[in-house]
């Protein structure tokens, strides 16, 4: 049979106009879904009252790893924080990791910015990791059995009252979120995890590449139009259902109960991205994971090349459910039954690979119908899918779906949108060589 050129050229349009209906529904379930958790708002029960019972101890971790532009901001935001008496400890960390002859150290610049600001009474500390890993594991364990060695007396077993949080060098959480928390912690005390929402910003220093403009409003689009519901639907885990939804925790904005960290023997290095580990380890486990409403505001990579860094990186992290899996089944920890392992497996492994293959798809899709417009080959339903795929990433930019993004033009919005949101899909394809490869090395830093 001869196929023709016109052939080919409808073959080419409906398979594009088919693709821009799936995506354009895709983006309106998520709209639906951003206007419930906009709305959603589970105000937290008012913390016991002093003298009502043992109160909890709040111990916050900071790793800290090449954070020398960043380190007086992030030292004088916790010690402030840490003179309100908010929480009980913030423990700053930095590694052995990190030696240089010819510059300054983290270390050295967290050690003069906390001796010119004056201790803090004794709530923020600097601790220094000697073990040199591939991964930041190493630095939240240190950090947490100095936590042990303080809050508990000596032989106590109390460790259901020592909560650890745990944030990057460019978190800034919410003061809401402790009274969030304590409030949860008392009405919720089956509860070992928590999470809580987190809206992601352009870094202020410098001058950021309006990528990262599009991927703050990205990654806040994501948080709010699927961690929210999955979280919501996996929290009860009551049914096959919501046992299987797909979700873990952030490796920022994240508490953990100390008998939890106990259950499962620290922050687990056994691969990278310990924060997701984490999350899918109690998920495996059938530990339900809370979800706070206080925000952790935390940066983006401000240029192109940083961003795919980082992204490819995460990428690289859900790829490694299988290897959590097979890790809680080694250790005893599996839970759940054989059919709902295999159907989180699945949605895990078709998450990043629905994402990658998409964003491919687009991008061919686009230059397809391009190139039939610029040969003369095209109808107004060419035109109409043309611009329904080039608008797909665009959406999200249209909805003010954080207060930070309001002072940023719309036109900004939706330019650094287009532009990130090819890079964050195409990020899969190196993640997954890796993957293959069977490369567990973690990038040496992931760059904001």
């Amino acid at each position: 049979m001869d196929w023709g050129t016109g052939t080919r050229l409808s073959i080419t349009s409906a398979a594009a106009g088919v693709l821009a209906a799936a995506l354009m529904a895709r983006r309106a379930l998520e709209w639906r879904q951003i206007c419930r958790s906009r709305s959603w708002d589970q105000p937290a029960p008012p913390p016991p009252e002093p003298g009502a019972g043992a109160e909890p101890r709040v111990v916050c971790i900071v790793p800290l790893y090449l954070e020398q532009d960043l380190v007086a901001e992030t030292v004088r935001f916790w010690h402030e924080l840490a003179q309100q008496n908010l929480v009980d400890q913030v423990l700053l960390v930095t590694t052995a990791k990190e030696r240089s002859e010819r510059e300054t150290t983290t270390r050295d610049l967290v050690d003069a910015e906390l001796r010119r600001r004056g201790t803090g009474g004794d709530r923020i500390t600097l601790l220094h990791c000697e073990q040199v890993t591939r991964y930041r594991a190493a630095q939240l364990n240190l950090a947490v059995e100095w936590a042990r060695a303080r809050f508990l007396r000596e032989g106590s077993q109390e460790t259901a009252m020592i909560w650890i949080g745990v944030y990057n060098a460019d978190s800034r959480p919410e003061k809401s979120t402790f009274t969030e928390l304590r409030g949860r912690i008392a009405a919720e005390p089956s509860t070992r995890i928590f999470q809580q929402l987190v809206d992601y910003v352009v870094p202020e220093r410098g001058r950021p590449d309006p990528v990262a403009v599009g991927n703050a409003l990205l990654q806040t689009w994501w948080t709010l139009s699927h961690y929210v519901g999955r979280n919501r639907r996996g929290y009860p885990g009551t049914t096959v259902w919501s046992r299987t939804s797909p979700y873990s925790t952030f490796g920022h904005g994240e508490f953990v109960r100390l008998d939890f960290l106990d259950d499962i023997g620290g922050f687990p290095d056994f691969a990278y991205a310990d924060g997701l580990l984490l999350g899918w380890i109690g998920r495996l486990m059938v530990e339900p994971i809370g979800l706070l409403a206080s925000r952790d505001v935390a940066e983006v990579p401000r240029s192109a090349a940083d961003l795919i860094t980082q992204q490819t990186a995460w990428m690289r992290g859900l790829l490694n459910f299988p290897t959590t899996v097979d890790w809680c089944r080694r250790q005893g920890l599996l839970r759940l039954p054989k059919h709902e392992v295999w159907l989180l497996r699945a949605q895990h492994l078709a998450i990043p690979l629905s994402w990658g293959l998409s964003t491919a798809a687009v991008m061919a899709a686009l230059a397809a119908l391009a190139r039939q417009i610029g040969r003369g080959q095209t109808s107004a339903y060419d035109l109409a899918i043309l611009a329904g795929l080039a608008a797909y990433p665009a959406i999200p930019a249209l909805a003010p779906v954080a207060d930070p993004h309001r002072e940023i033009s719309r036109g900004r919005r939706v330019l650094g949108a287009v532009r990130s949101w090819p890079l964050e899909g195409l990020a899969f394809w190196p993640a997954l060589g890796s993957h293959l490869q069977r490369s567990q090395r973690a990038p040496a830093k992931t760059p904001r």
